[in-house]
């Protein structure tokens, strides 16, 4: 099956041809880039949790020789040249490969939308009481009086949502003494370079309902679905207090209710300078669960509040706009939540600041990949019934099994 793999990601996503875009600033080096992005690339397609887990894998004689090729890195050589490996390329195979995806049609919508969305949080990937290096953040998780300085790393993450599959579109570290909108204003600035029509709206938490950020994407022709918490802002009261005179629309949901109110052109947000839209959602709903041994059912009440603004005159449907604030939480589950549980997001394989982008950045390309490849190449009767970790499982079967020179059509 990986043999199956490397063909279809050489045939239909231009693979290698991308991979010889890829390199680092190694002096007279003996395995060549292409070596190493294959054994990480590899490592974490098989689910290998280290670089020297991965190592002691190409140690075995026959076993990766058709994946990377005659010459494999130690582990030694994988982190000093993920140290000097430029991240743009990877970044660029990472949007080539979703751009590709859209013209084939290879998203798959999760509710009827014409708007393409993307969705933007924060993420945590490394913490440390001993470590730390030149761009380790710091706090203090102990007292005033007995300081315990902790490190951490913090990435911006942009990830199309209300589609499968999961796709991961940039990256960008929050660096010292800055704030998380100030790297997303870098992220967005790059991604909107290369890939200016790729999205129309962007879904983020409350954090985001800033105005310098919300100008600068405003600029940038993207429209805003931020959520609104804040009590004691002049807009969340406002729409408040029109919520109480302004009439609401009900549906019935399986297990409950949604009631929903659409306020628009309030002007509260003085420093935005425009108007501003706020639909509110409350749903009350029955949670069934288990307690001390038998099924109880509890109502559950959630009120969600979306500040929604658009560069230009549109007013997308109520329902839309529900939708991708909701949709937000792909992030969390099929993006964050997934790689942190079975894909080891939250390993620092090697901790060095760029090593660290590189390896991620491999890693999102990996989980785009390997999942267009099940869902689009694998027939159902092979996939039905079996989690992706199972299939990842038959892909590092084929490394033990050997019996062919090379994967690849063209090896890199």
């Amino acid at each position: 099956m990986l043999g199956r793999l490397a063909r279809y990601i050489e045939r239909r996503w231009d693979f290698v041809d991308m991979l010889k875009t890829v390199h680092d600033s190694r002096q007279n080096s003996t395995v060549p880039t292409s070596a190493v992005f294959l054994s990480v690339f590899g490592m974490h397609t098989v689910r290998l949790g280290s670089i020297n887990g991965l190592e002691q894998q190409l140690q075995i004689p026959g076993r990766w020789e058709p994946w990377v090729g005659p010459v494999k890195p130690s582990a030694d050589t994988v982190a000093y040249a993920m140290e000097r490996c430029d991240p743009e390329p990877l970044r660029m195979m990472l949007a080539n490969a979703a751009r590709l995806a859209k013209r084939k049609k290879a998203f798959h919508r999760l509710y009827p939308d014409t708007y393409w969305v993307g969705a933007l949080d924060g993420v945590e990937t490394y913490k440390s009481k001993k470590g730390c290096c030149a761009n380790c953040c710091q706090r203090n998780v102990g007292t005033e009086e007995k300081p315990i300085i902790e490190y951490y790393h913090r990435e911006v993450v942009l990830q199309v949502v209300g589609v499968t599959p999961a796709c991961v579109l940039d990256e960008e570290p929050v660096l010292p003494g800055e704030t998380e909108t100030t790297a997303a204003l870098r992220l967005l600035e790059r991604f909107h370079a290369r890939m200016p029509r790729f999205l129309d709206v962007l879904t983020m938490d409350a954090f985001y309902l800033q105005a310098p950020f919300a100008k600068r994407a405003l600029d940038l022709g993207y429209g805003l679905v931020t959520v609104l918490k804040q009590e004691n802002r002049d807009l969340y009261q406002d729409a408040e207090g029109l919520f109480q005179i302004t009439k609401s629309e009900t549906a019935a949901l399986i297990n409950g209710t949604v009631e929903v109110w659409d306020v628009k052109d309030l002007t509260s947000w003085s420093q935005l300078g425009r108007p501003v839209r706020v639909v509110r959602e409350l749903k009350k709903c029955l949670k069934r669960e288990r307690v001390a041994g038998k099924w109880v059912e509890r109502e559950v009440i959630e009120d969600w509040r979306w500040a929604v603004v658009f560069p230009d005159a549109q007013q997308p449907p109520t329902d839309l706009i529900r939708r991708w604030g909701h949709a937000r939480w792909d992030e969390e589950t099929r993006g964050f939540g997934e790689l942190t549980q079975h894909w080891h997001l939250d390993h620092c394989y090697h901790h060095h600041p760029t090593a660290m982008l590189t390896i991620r950045l491999i890693l999102y390309l990996a989980l785009f990949l390997t999942s267009l490849f099940f869902q689009r190449n694998l027939q159902p009767e092979i996939r039905d019934g079996k989690t992706r970790l199972h299939l990842a499982g038959l892909l590092a079967d084929d490394l033990v099994r050997g019996g062919v020179a090379s994967f690849w059509e063209k090896p890199p």
